[in-house]
């Protein structure tokens, strides 16, 4: 393991940050799990009690769970002040919060300009104003550390879909915050970074074990119907297959542990070479 040892992580408590957590706690790190939903983090505590290769005096001294609104200035200034207090210090944010839907229950299909446009604003305020807060109420602690940024993007940024526009705006937008963050602290020996995931299958996630925790606690809207993948949808990939939350963890870490600290401004897409694919109608 390289010398940056504490990690702040958003959106922790589900999908790709819940196996981030894992991730980094069992490589011996310090790690500050934040989420919006209060009950998914006390969720995310019993389903990591459980990990063999996390001891429990581990997760007592080397994690911090805290209840983060990204959107919320207050909520982040608090945020970063109570990892602070606890871990004396910052190496590494993992801008990983994000919605995907402004609203559980909106329907997809309906037309960008048939919703309110304060769903738009939704996605910018989380999506994007969410990262900047992060970044600016860690910044002079990453200083302090010689740290480094990474932001958790998507291939969206580059591609999309119908009325896909506030995720696809704040995705971009990351995107951008992204490189102007790696010239303005690049002189500080910070490092600013993004991963753009692709189709990425959490299924890796969603063991009997953290089924079994997931129903103890009652969040049973953190379990999937877990969607069958079909040989088409692997296909679809270069690589073969769809990708899994290793694939994301495993990305983030080598950023994180970039020990020659050369890799800066960089969008990393990890879709297993799905964007560069020329698609035909025959396909």
């Amino acid at each position: 393991m390289s010398s940056m040892k504490r990690i702040l992580i958003t959106g922790a408590a589900n999908g790709i940050g819940r196996h981030m957590a894992s991730h980094f706690l069992s490589g011996g790190y310090y790690v500050t799990l934040a989420d919006s939903d209060s009950q998914s983090l006390q969720t995310l505590r019993a389903i990591l009690t459980q990990q063999a290769s996390i001891p429990p005096e581990t997760l007592e001294s080397h994690a911090l769970f805290q209840y983060c609104d990204v959107a919320n200035e207050a909520s982040v200034s608090d945020l970063v002040g109570k990892s602070i207090e606890k871990f004396k210090g910052i190496d590494a944010l993992i801008n990983n919060a994000g919605i995907s839907s402004p609203w559980i229950g909106q329907d997809p299909n309906i037309p960008f300009d048939a919703v309110p446009a304060e769903h738009f604003t939704r996605f910018l305020n989380v999506n994007l104003v969410g990262a900047y807060l992060l970044c600016h109420y860690t910044a002079k602690h990453l200083r302090a550390s010689r740290g480094c940024i990474v932001n958790i993007a998507s291939t969206r940024a580059l591609m999309s879909e119908p009325n896909n526009e506030g995720y696809a705006a704040s995705k971009a937008g990351l995107l951008g915050l992204t490189r102007s963050l790696a010239v303005s602290l690049g002189k500080d020996g910070v490092r600013v970074n993004a991963v753009s995931p692709g189709w990425i299958d959490t299924r890796d996630l969603q063991t009997e074990e953290v089924t079994g925790v997931l129903r103890a606690h009652g969040n049973l809207k953190d379990i999937p119907a877990p969607p069958e993948l079909s040989e088409k949808d692997h296909k679809q990939h270069p690589v073969g297959r769809v990708g899994t939350s290793e694939d994301v963890a495993k990305m983030v870490r080598f950023l994180v542990e970039d020990s020659e600290g050369f890799i800066t401004g960089q969008n990393f897409v990890l879709d297993g070479g799905m964007t560069i694919k020329m698609i035909y109608e025959e396909d």
